[in-house]
C-alpha cells in the first residue's frame, strides 16, 4: 500500500488531529467514513484542533529539505483558533526565535567536525529518537490504561521537545557535511532518513488517535461504540502499523548506509 503524500492544503503546518485522521486507513473504499471531527474524543476539544508535534522539527535550513513536507515551514504553523491572540502570538514567535538561536549555536559547533565525528552525532541523536519514541509509546499505554486523556496534550509536548533538539543536531550534521566537507553524498542520505522519521511521526500520531478512538469506543461512549465502528478502527491500526514498519525499515537502511560510509571514513 502506497503511503499517503501531503495535499497542498496540509503543507507548512504540524500535525492536526484532522490531518492525521485523514491519512488513516482505505475506510473511504468501504463506505463507512467515521473520520470526521465529532469521533475526535471529547477531551482533544477545546485545545485547539492542532496537536504541535511536528512544529518544533524545524530544520536547521528548511530549503535543503523540501522534500518533506514535515520541514516546510512549520514554524510559522499557527492554529487558526488562536491566530490574532497576542498572546498566543508572543508564545508562537518566542518558541521560534529560540529554534533559529539554538540551530546557529549547533550549526557553528559543527562546523569544525570531521566526517566520521558529523557520522557519529547522526548515530547518537537518531538512537535518542529510538528513546524517545519509547517514552512516547509508554506514555500513550499509561493514558490508555488511566483514560485521561487530557494527559495526551502534555505528553506530545514532552517530546516535542526532546524531537526537536535531535532533528536540529542531525541537520546541522547534514549542512556540514555539504557545506564543510562538499559531501553531497552524505548529506542525502541524511535528507532521505529525516524525511523517513516525518513519515514515521505522522503515521504514529494517525495511530495514536485510531487507539485513543478505539479506547474512547470501548467504553460504550462517542460515535465508535457499535461493533462494526470498532472492526473498522481496529483494521486501521493494523494497517497503520504495517506502515510504520516499512518505514522503519527504509530509516534502518539509510542507517545502514551511512554506517559502511563512516567504515570508509575510518
Amino acid at each position: 500500500m502506497t503511503p499517503p503524500t501531503a495535499s497542498p492544503a496540509s503543507k507548512n503546518k504540524g500535525i492536526a488531529i484532522q490531518e492525521a485522521l485523514s491519512i488513516l486507513s482505505d475506510r473511504a473504499k468501504t463506505g463507512e467514513q467515521i473520520s470526521n471531527s465529532k469521533s475526535i474524543p471529547d477531551e482533544l476539544k477545546g485545545r485547539g484542533q492542532t496537536i504541535d508535534i511536528t512544529e518544533e522539527l524545524q530544520f536547521t535550513n528548511p530549503d535543503n529539505f523540501t522534500t518533506c513536507d514535515c520541514a516546510n515551514g512549520a514554524a510559522d504553523n499557527v492554529d487558526s483558533e488562536n491566530r490574532g491572540d497576542p498572546v498566543e502570538d508572543a508564545k508562537h514567535e518566542a518558541m521560534k526565535q529560540a529554534r533559529i538561536k539554538r540551530g546557529e549555536e549547533i550549526k557553528s559547533k559543527v562546523r569544525s567536525m570531521s566526517i566520521s565525528d558529523l557520522l557519529g552525532m547522526i548515530f547518537g541523536a537518531q538512537q535518542e529518537r529510538v528513546s524517545t519514541y519509547k517514552i512516547y509509546e509508554d506514555g500513550l499505554s499509561t493514558i490508555l490504561i488511566s483514560r485521561d486523556i487530557t494527559d495526551y496534550p502534555a505528553l506530545c509536548a514532552k517530546v516535542t521537545a526532546s524531537f526537536s533538539v535531535l532533528s536540529d543536531t542531525i541537520n546541522a550534521a547534514k549542512s556540514s557535511l555539504l557545506e564543510q566537507h562538499k559531501r553531497k553524498d552524505i548529506s542525502a542520505v541524511v535528507e532521505q532518513l529525516q524525511k523517513h522519521e516525518c513519515e514515521k511521526l505522522n503515521f504514529t500520531a494517525a495511530l495514536h488517535l485510531e487507539r485513543l478512538r478505539l479506547n474512547n469506543s470501548e467504553l460504550g461512549v462517542g460515535n465508535d461504540a457499535d461493533e462494526r465502528a470498532a472492526k473498522l478502527l481496529r483494521e486501521s491500526i493494523q494497517t497503520l502499523e504495517g506502515k510504520i514498519s516499512l518505514t522503519v525499515q527504509s530509516i534502518n537502511e539509510s542507517i545502514d548506509e551511512l554506517r559502511c560510509i563512516a567504515v570508509d571514513e575510518e
